[in-house]
């Protein structure tokens, strides 16, 4: 099944790509049903005995004929096929190229608007990103990066780059002669998130040092000191092991 599947993907595609190929030699179907139109052939008479003169004006005729292009070394072969192969094959193929390059130009220009939405938003946040790693780094220098940037802090950058990207939009649509200021704007939009990512990040790395600090300060408690289980006594050259209430007690 998997082979019949290949087979029929590569089948589809050489029958499109030959109906592009047939499509952007003909502009219209009808120019497939035509007979190829022999070259005139020209003759130059009455100068025979001025070689030199025949010679020129053939010359000058080759340099006024435009050069074939491959389109058109192309069209002028399928019109040298048979009538009934042209409209049987040829004649299809046109359809299916021209379906193929309508679609395929309908979904460029429905895409074109996203694609460029999805550029600007993607280089809107790696300049963010750039820029508040710089900025971050030269607050806290002893910061590695893994620790700036994270999962978290990937986060609020996308969410900061999305308010500002959504700003710029909206007022594109609602502000008719927001052209003039765009540029303006929108530095001003990246630098307020910038800004905002950067005293976020601030204040958050402030607490944590703060926090660490406090417990750094905070002095360990002492260890209770040690109770022997047995107390020895040495009376008279004799040594006496008794339990200590002390231990006794605390248990």
């Amino acid at each position: 099944m998997d082979n019949k599947k290949a087979v029929a993907a590569a089948v589809a595609a050489a029958i499109s790509a030959s109906g592009a190929v047939v499509d952007a030699s003909f502009d219209d179907p009808a120019e497939i049903l035509q007979n190829a139109t022999p070259e005139p052939v020209v003759e130059y008479v009455g100068l025979a005995d001025d070689s030199d003169a025949a010679d020129a004006a053939q010359d000058e005729d080759k340099s006024k004929k435009p050069a074939q292009t491959k389109p058109a070394s192309i069209s002028e072969r399928i019109l040298q096929l048979p009538l009934a192969v042209r409209v049987l094959v040829v004649l299809p193929l046109w359809i299916v190229g021209h379906l193929v390059n309508l679609a395929g130009g309908l979904l460029f220009t429905a895409l074109s608007p996203f694609m460029n939405w999805i550029l600007s938003f993607a280089l809107l946040a790696l300049v963010i990103t750039v820029a508040f790693t710089l900025a971050v780094k030269a607050i806290f220098p002893d910061l590695p990066i893994s620790k700036i940037l994270n999962r978290h802090t990937f986060k609020w950058i996308l969410a900061a780059t999305g308010c500002a990207f959504a700003a710029d939009i909206a007022l594109g649509i609602f502000w008719p002669g927001y052209a003039q200021f765009k540029n303006l704007i929108t530095a001003g939009l990246t630098l307020a998130a910038l800004g905002s990512l950067v005293l976020w990040f601030t204040r958050r790395e402030k607490r944590r040092r703060e926090k660490e600090a406090e417990k750094a300060a905070v002095p360990a408690a002492p260890e209770p000191p040690q109770v022997p289980d047995e107390l020895v006594y040495t009376s008279l050259g004799q040594t006496f092991k008794i339990k200590n209430p002390e231990k006794s007690q605390q248990l």
